[in-house]
């Protein structure tokens, strides 16, 4: 008779690869921690081990690998050979047999079906005589049965259902510690909810029927604590069990936009599902307005950056400004480089390219060909056109606006043909309007396995010449908008709401009476070449999102008056005729 559950030694293992399965990738890392599920109590107190595995010759690691994993091509220096890596693991695992008494080694993996064809090619790849010395139980299939309302039962999603936290790279060592979380409390449940205590009942209860599903998704939030918020704006942050920060967002109405997430109906995307199958609590900051919370959403995201936010965090962004010749490109504002502020991105190479192309045409060489795409078009060179479809798009687009070539300046040819090209999307048909573009990638019309077409070429240089000079616009207004004050309407129509501006920073919020104007911007008599050396990321973003809430405002037909100077006060009509622009 073998232990209990929760005395079972097992191993907690997780690995890593730069592919989806052994046919189309390597093993890159694995990792595993050596427990008990009584003993998983502190999990900072495990200790898990973990080898990067050698990749074989002339095989490099994916983009989006490195990306999520953090594993370098510099790290891998300390990679150990496959055959090295799988004696480590057997010994670890015929250890745990031999403690519980079983003829194979107990490993818990969290969605065995990735790791099992990998485990399985290496030890085919160690010619050993003995069996295969694992026996794998999932602990996702187990979830699966225990949890079925689940919104999301990933590794991530399953360990902060628990409280536990994961760093957001992928490394073999944090997952494998999580999945030895995750088995903890899966044996507790499966005692509680199902009376099973042993292996023997575990492999019996998972060979039977499963429990068909109630319809719908159950969130491990109380209602009671959604219930209670206010119907004001503000700001809302979701929570784990453990007290960690999931979530932050703003809303018109707490109690409502919050309250939104739960409703059966309500389509969410991926992540979002992931973090409301952790969320058990909810902090809040009431705010004078909507627009308020916005901002202050901005600036509490770059504070914290909490992990289910996707837009609005630092991580390593940063600001760039050109030469008016758009050459040459600094992080820092000065008199050499009037132009920006800029996202980092695909702009900082697109824009030297197109200056390039003005002065010098469509490069002769095919190397220089290559870095053209990359630069101009932004686009990986697998997903590229071909040469000399790129060649016969390129004559096309000089055909098409030959004019600007004749055009010295590069800074004024972007921004005359972009201008054009914005407003023929503006006149287009309602679906295709811009305005609410927040994204400050260029958005390139293309996707692997696209047919190339010189008319496709075109239109992406033109994609990137629109997108271009409209964030050149953009700096330009947010820079006009970092010595502004703002006043619009309240709700209820009986008093304005004042936010005023100075080096970007909200400097107070206070409300006027109707027959009151806004007050002229301290900082009005600034010059650009000043301002610009005031903005960071937080700036530029908490700018981006006023200007997205003004547009709010507008469309709700709130009186609004956008004060930039004593004589200068832009008034609903004409902003409304600049927004779509910026």
């Amino acid at each position: 008779m073998t232990p209990p559950l929760s005395d079972l030694n097992i191993l907690a293992l997780d690995c890593q690869a730069t592919g989806a399965s052994p046919g189309k990738g390597h093993l890159l890392e694995i990792g595993w921690v050596k427990t008990r599920a009584a003993k998983v109590t502190a999990p900072a107190a495990l200790q898990a081990e973990s080898y990067l595995v050698s990749l074989p010759a002339g095989v490099g690691i994916p983009p989006a690998v490195k990306r999520i994993t953090g594993i370098s091509v510099e790290s891998m220096t300390a990679a150990l050979p496959e055959k090295h890596v799988w004696q480590k693991l057997a010994d670890a695992a015929s250890a745990v047999a031999e403690s519980n008494q079983l003829p194979s080694g107990l490993v818990m993996i969290h969605f065995a079906r990735f790791e099992k064809p990998f485990l399985t090619a290496l030890y085919r790849k160690s010619n050993s005589p003995c069996r295969f010395p694992f026996q794998l139980i999932c602990t996702h299939e187990i979830a699966k049965r225990l949890l079925p309302n689940l919104p999301r039962r990933g590794l991530r999603a399953m360990a902060g259902y628990f409280g536990h936290s994961i760093p957001e790279l992928r490394r073999s060592r944090d997952h494998a510690v999580a999945t030895a979380v995750i088995w903890r409390h899966i044996v507790e449940l499966l005692k509680t909810a199902c009376d099973v205590v042993s292996l023997e009942q575990l492999v019996q209860w998972m060979k039977s029927e499963s429990r068909k599903a109630k319809p719908g998704r159950s969130y491990p939030m109380s209602p009671e604590i959604r219930l209670k918020l206010a119907d004001k704006p503000g700001i809302y942050r979701m929570l784990r069990s453990n007290g960690d920060l999931l979530y932050i967002g703003k809303a018109k109405s707490l109690k409502k936009r919050v309250n939104s997430y739960f409703r059966p109906s309500a389509a969410h995307a991926e992540h979002i599902l992931e973090m409301l199958t952790q969320a058990r609590g909810i902090d809040f900051t009431p705010t004078g307005s909507a627009l308020e919370a916005a901002i202050l959403e901005s600036d509490q995201i770059k504070k914290h950056s909490p992990p289910y936010n996707i837009a609005l965090r630092k991580r390593q962004r940063k600001l760039v400004f050109f030469s008016k010749d758009l050459k040459q490109s600094s992080h820092a504002a000065d008199e050499n480089h009037p132009v920006g502020p800029l996202p980092s991105g695909k702009l900082c190479g697109a824009l030297p390219a197109f200056a390039g192309l003005l002065e010098e045409g469509l490069p002769v060489d095919d190397e220089k060909i290559a870095g053209f795409i990359d630069q101009f078009l932004g686009l990986p060179i697998e997903y590229a056109p071909g040469i000399d479809c790129l060649r016969e798009g390129f004559g096309a687009f000089q055909r098409q606006h030959q004019k600007i070539f004749c055009c010295q300046n590069a800074l004024r040819a972007l921004t005359c043909l972009g201008a054009r090209l914005w407003r023929e999307r503006l006149e287009a048909p309602a679906t295709d309007v811009p305005g609410n573009e927040d994204t400050d990638e260029q958005a390139i019309p293309a996707a692997e396995g696209r047919v190339w077409t010189p008319e496709n070429v075109v239109r992406s240089m033109e994609a990137m010449i629109r997108h271009g000079a409209h964030m050149i616009r953009r700096a330009r207004w947010l820079c006009r908008l970092s010595e502004s004050s703002l006043a619009w309407q309240s709700p209820n129509g009986d008093e304005n709401m004042v936010i005023v501006f100075e080096k970007g920073d909200p400097i107070f919020c206070t409300k006027l009476k109707l027959i009151q104007k806004p007050p002229a911007p301290p900082g009005h008599t600034s010059p650009f070449q000043v301002r610009r050396q005031h903005f960071d990321v937080a700036v530029y973003d908490r700018l981006r999102v006023a200007t997205t809430e003004l547009r709010r405002l507008i469309h709700e037909m709130r009186a609004t008056e956008l004060c930039l100077g004593p004589r200068l006060i832009l008034r609903n009509r004409q902003l409304q005729k600049i927004l779509p622009w910026v």
